[in-house]
């Protein structure tokens, strides 16, 4: 296998790992590193990106979604037939559908300290297989707790947290962003394929044909194993496929973190040195409201398409809700990297952000509409609920555009990153696991309400006060790295990392390990920088400046 630009190949060892070699930068000519002008990402080329090994991480999203999506279409039908209270069955939907990130949570520190000291792909590969026995047994739960406790196992792996540290070590600055406008859409792909399995495969004894399993007692008793068991399927492949393919890519200066005080002292300062980093607190606040604000959305989407028409529903049926939600997948997985890329271009991110953060409030006031038009004008509901769909993926371009803002303010500091991760992990968990359990228990509650009364609102009200704060605080983020203007000079977190400087400081820290002195340290990494086409150049002032020759 030959090495790409942005990650070449070792050969040297299995399995295959990545050396971080990012070519860098054009000169610039500037006084000073930290005020130089970043030029345009119009004059910058980023080189290739190495889609062969992608492949196994992106496949492990999709299966990990599928096996997340699929009781979406069954969730409340399934709540509602082990006979709890009315007024309860929106809270305990939404518990089924969010107690995985309650264990994502609690675990994602554990999974950024495992995948520091034994390797990204171990913790995938190893994480992974009990995320593939756990997830197909909800279908055959008996009880409510059944259902959250083999929820909350499938959240025990590592999905949310290791396939990101592998997707941001294994891109290039120049090419994060549109990586990254890919492998969002590409975790949509198994949502659309589980909730479409879920809708269409749920409830198989007596409407399915025989060869489906419409004549089989097995799934008479278990009404809901089937579309599990058939993700669980696609979960052993996206398993073997990564045992095959899937490279490591832990930084070479974690390898030489062999003294275990020396890791115990590391891993203490590691969540205090991250909530330091700057920016990093406040995008990761955002982060969390955004995934507050868009599970609610889900948990009030879900008890509401399935709930009468005369108690604030839509009253549809399992298999259309099933349809519905693979329409919206759909729509994002073709909108994303196409129009994603082009509207960060236009508009720079955080500016974009706040147009897509404004989106969420009309997604939000179309509820009540959609609750008058269910009861009254059938044909406008269908509309206003595919007109609202589409507005909901222009407001999940947030998802994708925060993950690479989590991952920039890192750049100067990879040795964080994992632990970084984890942090924004557990802050969108919190918010993916309270979404749906609060709108959904809210919306329940509104539905023993009298039409047209305030309690009746109470579910997209509280969804509209989640929408507002992520949009006050996006505006707190530095503004584009870059500008069309070349008397500008860049000042933000869209701006090219100083790559230089943080290759010279990994070398450094992985030769003071092996005892050398500072001076030299400091030609070695002179030498290494220059073998690799980057030239030392002295400054006017006494320091160094880099230059790509």
């Amino acid at each position: 296998m030959e090495s790409s630009t942005s990650s070449p190949l070792s050969r040297s060892s299995s399995p295959l790992r990545i050396v971080h070699d990012h070519p860098p930068p054009p000169k610039h000519h500037s006084q000073s590193h930290s005020h130089s002008p970043i030029s345009s990402p119009d004059e910058l080329k980023a080189p290739p990106i190495n889609w062969f090994l992608l492949m196994p991480v992106l496949l492990i999203r999709v299966a990990d979604a599928m096996s997340y999506a699929v009781i979406f279409p069954f969730i409340t039908e399934m709540i509602t037939s082990f006979d709890v209270p009315r007024e309860r069955i929106g809270l305990y939907s939404g518990l089924g559908e969010g107690s995985l990130m309650l264990t994502e949570a609690c675990l994602a520190t554990t999974w950024a300290k495992i995948a520091d000291k034994y390797g990204r792909r171990p913790a995938m590969l190893w994480g992974f297989f009990g995320v593939v026995l756990a997830a197909p047994m909800v279908g055959f739960s008996k009880s409510v707790w059944a259902v959250i406790f083999w929820r909350g196992l499938f959240g025990a792996g590592p999905s949310g947290i290791v396939p990101k540290i592998l997707i941001s070590e294994m891109a290039h600055p120049l090419n994060r962003s549109k990586i990254f406008s890919v492998s969002s859409p590409s975790f949509y792909v198994g949502l659309l394929l589980g909730t479409f399995i879920g809708g269409e495969l749920a409830n198989p004894y007596g409407r399915l044909p025989g060869w489906l399993g419409g004549q089989t007692e097995f799934w008479k008793k278990w009404p809901y194993a089937l579309p599990c068991l058939v993700t669980g399927a696609m979960g052993v492949i996206a398993l073997i496929v990564g045992a095959l393919c899937l490279p490591e890519t832990r930084p070479i200066a974690l390898d030489h973190n062999d003294d275990v005080g020396g890791e115990k002292r590391a891993s203490k300062g590691k969540v205090g040195d991250c909530l330091r980093v700057p920016g990093f607190v406040l995008i990761t606040t955002v982060f969390c409201l955004f995934q507050i604000t868009t599970m609610c959305f889900d948990g009030i989407f879900t008890v509401m398409t399935y709930t009468p028409a005369d108690r604030g529903g839509l009253e549809l049926p399992v298999d259309n809700i099933g349809i519905l939600f693979s329409i919206g997948s759909l729509m994002y997985i073709i909108l994303t990297p196409i129009l994603l890329p082009r509207l960060e271009k236009r508009l720079g991110a955080v500016q974009a952000l706040i147009y897509v953060f404004s989106i969420w409030l009309v997604i939000t006031l179309l509820i009540p509409v959609l609750q008058w038009a269910a009861g009254r004008a059938r044909g406008l509901m269908w509309v206003l609920l595919l007109t609202q769909l589409l507005m909901k993926v222009f407001g999940n371009f947030a998802w994708p555009m925060l993950d690479v803002l989590c991952i920039v303010v890192f750049d100067d500091c990879p040795e964080l990153l994992a632990m970084g991760s984890a942090i924004s992990l557990i802050a969108g968990a919190f918010g993916r696991a309270a979404g749906p359990a609060i709108s959904g228990w809210l919306y329940s509650i509104s539905t023993t309400y009298p039409a047209g009364t305030l309690g009746r609102q109470c579910a997209w009200l509280a969804m509209l006060a989640f929408c507002i704060p992520p949009l006050i605080l996006i505006r707190f983020v530095p503004g584009d790295g870059y500008s069309k203007r070349p008397d500008k000079e860049a000042i933000g977190y869209e701006s090219l990392p100083m790559i230089e400087e943080g290759r010279l400081s990994e070398w450094e820290e992985r030769d003071e390990h092996r005892g050398r002195d500072s001076s030299e340290v400091r030609m070695a990494s002179g030498r290494e920088l220059h073998e690799s086409g980057v030239e030392l150049e002295d400054r006017a002032e006494g320091g160094h400046h880099f230059a790509h020759q």
